[in-house]
């Protein structure tokens, strides 16, 4: 999971359905699991059958600077004889692409829906990629989903089913041009992440007073636990958890980084004794030069179990 998937599966759980946000943060979520769906079948397809000369390397989540921002990449696959970005769809419906005005629209069910054209997304990352590496770079959209059929095809770049994908990576091979993949894929692999979590509460409208607080539990997982005997106990279900307060500090470092201030921790983990507070984070925050402040150690582990059990 990516942290922008993260970010917005934390807001699913912490922002109450009554806000006027939840419904675009939950729509867009849904998206973002279709999307990451058909990004991991493609990469487990990729690894598994692609068959070209030498090292190929396969990148994802990337984002290239652009302009004054960014392009999103979805995969990129660098071998010796190309670099390819890999725009992924993971849609349903009949597809239409007209590629003199960049747009597309799908039809589904009878209703016909315009969106963002992934032929226009696609020749930004293409372009993005090409300045920032400085070589020649191609481009695919990858239809990931057998539930959706082209209709009007786009006319810069193919279009292709998954399933044939290996294969038509596999005929760019055939090229002169001759490449250093592991020093393109360390160029790549350099360039810092960039942070959604801040651009997606702003666009929101979200600070942390818009979330719901305290230690979540993982059955109900909109009631607040309570701290007693050493473990943590929900009075809506009667479960007990040992250390459900770690997913907690995981997801605050998701959306606001892993400075956490002592006197905040409080309300994060809705416990008052100074002492429980200190235990509890013991291991998991850990103290540093700067007084009333502590630093979360990274276990983002905890959060793509908890939150892999939910959206599985």
């Amino acid at each position: 999971m990516n942290e922008r998937l993260l970010a917005q599966m934390i807001l699913a759980e912490r922002v109450s359905k009554n806000h006027p946000a939840w419904i675009s943060i939950f729509s867009e979520l849904k998206n973002s699991l279709a999307g990451a769906g058909g990004e991991s079948r493609t990469n487990s397809l990729l690894k598994r059958e692609l068959v070209l000369p030498g090292q190929t390397i396969i990148l994802t989540d990337l984002s290239i600077p652009h302009k004054d921002g960014y392009a999103q990449v979805d995969l990129l696959v660098v071998n010796r004889k190309f670099v390819c970005v890999l725009e992924v769809k993971n849609m349903k419906g009949d597809f239409y692409f007209d590629s003199e005005n960049f747009q597309f629209h799908r039809t589904v069910d009878g209703r016909t829906e315009g969106m963002k054209s992934p032929e226009s997304q696609l020749h930004r990352a293409v372009k993005a990629t090409e300045r920032f590496l400085g070589i020649p770079v191609t481009g695919v959209i990858v239809l990931a989903s057998r539930s959706g059929r082209v209709v009007e095809g786009p006319k810069n770049y193919p279009a292709v089913s998954l399933d044939y994908l290996p294969f038509y990576l596999e005929s760019l091979a055939g090229g002169r041009m001759l490449l250093d993949e592991n020093k393109v894929s360390a160029k790549v692999r350099a360039l810092p992440k960039k942070s959604f979590q801040q651009n997606l509460l702003e666009r929101y409208g979200l600070n942390v007073d818009s979330l719901r607080l305290g230690v979540t539990c993982a059955k109900c997982r909109n009631s607040a636990l309570i701290r007693k005997n050493r473990k943590w106990h929900c009075d809506g279900c009667g479960g007990y958890f040992r250390d459900a307060h770690e997913v907690t500090l995981q997801e605050y470092a998701v959306l606001f980084g892993a400075e956490l201030p002592t006197n905040f921790a409080y309300r994060l983990l809705g416990v008052e004794d100074k002492h429980l507070l200190y235990r509890l984070l013991e291991n998991s925050a850990l103290l540093g030069n700067e007084r009333g402040k502590r630093w979360i150690v990274p276990r983002r582990e905890l959060l793509e179990t908890y939150f892999g059990s939910i959206w599985s």
